[in-house]
């Protein structure tokens, strides 16, 4: 198939999308992309951090959040809202071999220690650690409606899990290590792939209803629809397959070397698709995706100088970054007795009934006032002076010239 580049002008609203790879180099990069001058659209740099001490593996996001797993054991978590690191979870005694988000509430990890964790995303406490396969786990897959999850591992087995009851459904022996496991968006059917091999299961059956031969090994497998398939490999080529009619309908180079990962998303309210893939060679490449079997088109791409391991794609409803605003005092500002440092005061009269209530007792000082901040009204008053009968604690510190 013929590859073209897009010439087009995009829309006038700004794109509110975010590529996010791990590389082997340990750092997590990130691409906003935004338009030119021209019109066009352009990756550009967002942010670059290495918290992580191994390469990276596997990269999921939600709404707010951006969970990276590596070889040393650990998933970092980055508020992408706020652009600062919001912490790590340790759980694992393995390498984090994979992520799974499902909607905004719990992520899945995998690791080679053989087990599932369950996070909940509120208090990133894990509920749940589910024994899933001897030897490693090497893929999750979370079914659309959050009842069921698909895991394959080293000890060739592939399992079925009742996320209600939190155990075991169906064991599937498939005779080999499985890479990826995939369900389709509607949760229909899904696909597992096993070195050049790729596998397609329904529900309904449970059992293969078409077997697909890539000729080299498969780096990931992607559903543009119920009816689609995406697979891409360590070859160039990016083939796509009718999982109704039983054969490939369109083939593209998509880029010089192997083609490590993948993403689907859409831009904006636009119902048209797009494709995002990844290479070793570090790029990382935007494809328009017409309807099959039409010619894709390139829309930018971006050299990251890394070599990229894992994909993930982030959007947000509102492309500007929520950033927390300043205190505006109202009024002027008063002086602590025991602080030289200034508080910004702001309307008592304005305060909320509640507050109203609460400056009423008698036991208000002169220097109480009301603090509006942006997590609402508060009263502030002066710090105490330490009673001298109490015992304190000294601490003896020797000066060192």
């Amino acid at each position: 198939m013929v590859v073209s580049v897009e010439d087009a002008r995009v829309p006038d609203a700004q794109p509110n999308l975010e590529v996010l790879v791990g590389t082997y180099e340990e750092f997590n990069l990130g691409f906003r992309l935004q338009r030119n001058v021209e019109g066009g659209l352009i990756f550009v740099p967002s942010f670059t951090n290495h918290s992580h001490c191994g390469s990276i593996r596997s990269v999921a996001t939600c709404k707010q959040f951006l969970a990276s797993g590596s070889t040393d054991e650990s998933i970092r978590l980055f508020n992408l809202k706020t652009r600062s690191e919001y912490g790590f979870l340790q759980q694992h005694n393995g390498t984090i071999t994979c992520l799974d988000f499902f909607q905004q509430s719990y992520l899945f990890s995998g690791s080679d220690d053989g087990n599932v964790c369950v996070w909940n995303t509120r208090t990133w406490n894990c509920e749940k650690t589910l024994k899933a396969h001897e030897g490693g786990v090497t893929a999750i897959s979370v079914h659309p409606s959050g009842k069921l999850a698909l895991t394959v591992g080293k000890d060739r087995a592939m399992k079925t899990w009742n996320l209600i009851k939190g155990r075991t459904a169906y064991v599937t022996n498939i005779k080999a290590v499985a890479d990826s496991v995939k369900w389709s968006p509607d949760g229909t059917i899904w696909a597992v792939s096993i070195n050049n091999i790729v596998n397609i299961y329904e529900v309904k059956s449970a059992g293969i209803i078409h077997t697909v031969d890539f000729k080299t090994r498969v780096n990931f497998v992607l559903f543009l629809n119920e009816d689609t398939l995406l697979i891409g490999g360590e070859g160039p080529n990016i083939e796509s397959h009718s999982v109704t009619h039983r054969k490939p309908v369109s083939q593209f180079k998509a880029h010089e070397k192997r083609v490590k990962a993948a993403a689907i998303t859409k831009l904006n309210a636009s119902e048209e698709l797009h494709l995002i893939t990844a290479s070793n060679d570090g790029f990382i490449k935007l494809w328009r995706i017409p309807e099959i079997p039409g010619e894709p088109c390139l829309v930018t791409q971006v050299d990251s100088t890394c070599r990229i391991t894992c994909l993930s794609v982030w959007t947000e409803k509102n492309p500007s970054l929520s950033v927390q605003k300043d205190v505006k005092p109202l009024s002027a500002e008063a002086r602590s007795s025991s602080s030289k440092l200034p508080i910004e005061l702001s309307n008592p009269e304005k305060a909320s009934p509640e507050l109203k209530s609460l400056l009423k007792r008698k036991s208000v000082d002169k220097k109480t006032a009301i603090v509006k901040t942006t997590s609402g009204p508060f009263i502030a008053e002066p710090m105490k002076v330490r009673d001298d009968k109490r015992p304190r604690l000294t601490f003896k510190e020797k000066l060192t010239a």
